[in-house]
């Protein structure tokens, strides 16, 4: 069992990092969403077209929409999911006050598309949230919820289809086909900044590669590559011959090294794309 004491500083730096990503999305939607009059993605579209409608700031919305969201979750999900995600909700909320109370700068201009890419860019960093394990509330919430009954649903496509409802609903509000425009770019904005947030650091590209002896390639890779790998046994389907299938992950300056030791192999077979992530050592 890790020590208590030991859990601390992470705890302590998960909370920093939620307090510090519900500033710089309240920030972002005060100072580029709201003043450019369209719905950006997910419950803040909703909360931002509420705000349009009836003056009140979208801080209570936010907090009135993820409300019930969050004591359902609570029943669903796990306690720290939930604990996580209601602390940014309300710290979000909270900042949206605030930056309205002391009437901090608004980016207003004639061009829209600084306000949208700005606000996506914002927006995007909710990708912290799920770093930690949590959301930043809201269509996160209801995806998550989704997942956990129905796990074979793709919950992607469920935040997507709510997305692009709120851009729909906002077209009788803004009365603007530019508008809905607008908010389709800023979706995509938020969902490229948020992948690229949950992609570690470390970038890299898995290999496959299919040969009937792997005694030169083995060589090749380990002295040439300086890649460990793993060894699977395959069959072809066809013609049902036993081969070897090997795994390696490098980095992606090694695509064009490993790909001129394949290709000195006719009767080898590889295929290669990108590892979304990367977990400890992968040299040898």
């Amino acid at each position: 069992m890790k020590h208590p004491n030991r859990r601390l500083p992470r705890v302590l730096r998960d909370l920093l990092l939620s307090a510090l990503c519900a500033l710089l999305v309240a920030v972002g939607m005060h100072v580029f969403v709201f003043p450019a009059a369209f719905a950006p993605s997910g419950m803040d579209g909703i909360a931002t077209v509420l705000q349009s409608l009836t003056g009140l700031n979208a801080g209570l919305f936010t907090a009135l929409i993820n409300a019930p969201l969050l004591v359902a979750a609570w029943f669903v999900l796990k306690r720290r999911y939930v604990l996580y995600t209601l602390l940014y909700t309300l710290l979000f909320s909270l900042f949206l006050f605030l930056l309205a109370k002391i009437n901090f700068y608004q980016y207003v201009t004639d061009d829209r598309i600084i306000p949208v890419l700005f606000g996506g860019l914002a927006q995007g960093l909710t990708g912290i949230m799920l770093r930690l394990g949590a959301s930043s509330g809201g269509v996160d919430v209801i995806a998550s919820m989704i997942q956990k009954r129905l796990p074979h649903k793709h919950t992607e496509t469920v935040i997507s289809w709510i997305s692009y409802s709120v851009v729909l609903l906002s077209l009788p509000v803004y009365r603007s086909l530019e508008s809905a425009l607008l908010s389709i770019l800023e979706i995509y904005v938020c969902e490229r900044v948020s992948a690229s947030i949950l992609r570690t650091s470390r970038h890299a590209v898995r290999f496959e590669i299919v040969a009937p002896s792997l005694d030169p390639l083995r060589f090749e890779i380990l002295n040439e590559l300086g890649r460990g790998a793993t060894v699977l046994h395959a069959q072809g389907l066809f013609s049902g011959n036993e081969k070897k299938m090997v795994v390696c992950v490098a980095d992606y300056r090694q695509i064009p090294a490993l790909l001129s030791i394949v290709s000195r192999h006719p009767d080898t077979f590889v295929c290669y794309a990108d590892v979304m992530g990367v977990l400890g050592e992968f040299e040898r």
